[in-house]
């Protein structure tokens, strides 16, 4: 016998479920990627917006491996006006597998990634540091936009963007992106256009410092 899951909607959401609250019948155990699953199987416009939604319980942020429980009350945050929340800009280290981790699962049959840091030579200058600015607003507009536009162009089940902002040692991580699709071969050419077009188009700034002092990468001669 299924257990209750309440879920409490917001702004889209809000409107498509033509309520703020309803309740789910749970089986447990269950995760976050399970209601995904739940709600895009409504058809329609859920099919985007379950995927694209965040989801938090309380005053927290979930992920989709997190446990649901029942009488859990969990809302359904919709993406806001930036986009569709498939990129993140971020002044905290990105870890390994940060990417990869955000993904949906579910019809995936490959997941390919790229994982750029920061090397320890730059045009034969020891490199001593990096400094990446954005202008967020229009930065992860432009991610979010190029995120979508693979998944469209290479059949993509999703496809997640990582970029790291401030002071940056030698090592660490400064993008982080991984494309799922059905075949691996999508996978691998989507990923290698995300990385291509956020390079070529995302108002992100790198201040390169090496031995030889400092220089804004793109901006000289």
């Amino acid at each position: 016998m299924s257990d209750i899951l309440k879920l409490r909607h917001f702004a889209a959401a809000k409107e498509l479920a033509g309520c703020e609250t309803e309740s789910v019948p749970w089986p447990q155990p269950a995760m976050v990627r399970d209601l995904k699953t739940v709600l895009a199987a409504r058809g329609g416009r859920w099919e985007f917006l379950a995927r694209c939604s965040r989801y938090a319980r309380a005053d927290e942020f979930l992920s989709d491996a997190d446990l649901l429980h029942a009488d859990d009350e969990v809302l359904v945050l919709p993406p806001a006006s930036g986009g569709a929340a498939l990129a993140t800009l971020t002044m905290e280290p990105i870890q390994p597998g940060a990417a990869e981790r955000l993904v949906e699962l579910d019809g995936t049959g490959g997941i390919a990634t790229f994982v750029g840091a920061v090397r320890k030579h730059s045009r034969g200058q020891a490199v001593v540091q990096l400094e990446y600015s954005a202008y967020a607003p229009l930065a992860l507009q432009e991610m979010d936009a190029i995120c979508a536009e693979a998944m469209q162009r290479f059949g993509l089940v999703d496809a997640r963007a990582i970029h790291r902002l401030g002071t940056l040692q030698v090592g660490e991580i400064a993008v982080a992106i991984a494309c799922a699709a059905p075949h691996r071969q999508a996978a691998f050419e989507a990923c290698q256009y995300v990385i291509d077009q956020l390079k070529a188009r995302a108002p992100i700034w790198k201040r390169e410092t090496t031995s030889d002092g400092a220089v804004w990468v793109g901006s000289t001669p």
